[in-house]
């Protein structure tokens, strides 16, 4: 019983230093390695493409410190097909704060779309727009347009179509967005399930809430489909509401079966 106590406190403590520095760490890439690429990078793909880099090796530092301080393990099933993948729509599910984080430790190239609100960040606002990713608020057709431009440069998108994280004990719930922009635009849909157990960094949950014992993250990376091939009978609103469903139930019964 003591140690399983001095075991959880220890886990608090990385985890709290762990995110002191993730964001210490980022504040430094901020101010000096990012805006450093944009001097010396005048071409925009250049610069988009090495700012990527710096996240991913960031990302994929911060995962590996995390396991080391007994924080959590992290096991991938298919990874090679992420990491050999390009100019996809990566469709995952969303149940910790880190989800964002493990996907692009392990893909090169990829692109997010993004609160606006991180545009206008004193710090990352340079960031996000230097790493070339898409503001959330564009009109429509001008995000879709952007969507299609990042996949058809061999980009990786990536979007949690339940567009926040998932709430434990409650059923998945889609939106249409992500359906809409694997219909038009016509993109291979790469499909990821992530499960934890136990729940850690949930919706609703302080950093400090850590389980009591470590959690076991599962990532498999699973089916691949063309949508718009799949539904090109339908009319574009009926065929998305139908990938909605057939998504959330394949996310569903995989998250079952465990």
């Amino acid at each position: 019983m003591f140690i399983d106590r001095l075991n959880h406190v220890w886990r608090i403590a990385g985890t709290g230093f762990s995110f002191a520095c993730f964001f210490g760490g980022g504040l430094v890439l901020a101010v000096t390695i990012f805006p450093a690429i944009a001097l010396m990078m005048r071409d925009q793909e250049r610069r988009v493409r090495a700012t990527q880099n710096v996240i991913r090796h960031s990302f994929r530092g911060f995962v590996a410190m995390l396991e080391t301080l007994g924080i959590l393990n992290l096991t991938v099933t298919g990874a090679e097909t992420l990491r050999d993948g390009k100019g996809r729509l990566v469709i995952a599910n969303h149940p910790t704060l880190l989800d964002v984080v493990f996907l692009m430790a392990l893909m090169p190239r990829v692109q997010c779309i993004v609160k606006s609100d991180l545009w206008r960040h004193p710090y990352l606002g340079g960031v996000v727009r230097w790493a070339g990713y898409i503001r959330n608020d564009l009109e429509p057709e001008a995000l879709l347009q952007a969507c299609r431009e990042s996949i058809a440069a061999g980009k990786n998108l990536i979007i949690f179509p339940e567009g926040t994280r998932s709430r434990p004990g409650e059923p998945l719930h889609f939106r249409r967005g992500f359906a809409n922009i694997a219909m038009l635009a016509e993109v291979e849909t790469q499909l990821v399930v992530i499960s934890c157990r136990p729940i850690m960094l949930s919706k609703g949950d302080p950093w400090w809430k850590v389980p009591p014992r470590k959690a076991d993250i599962r990532m498999k990376i699973g089916a691949r489909l063309r949508a718009a091939e799949t539904f090109e009978h339908q009319a574009r609103s009926l065929a998305a509401r139908h990938l909605v469903r057939q998504l959330q139930q394949y996310f569903t019964e995989q998250l079952a079966h465990g």
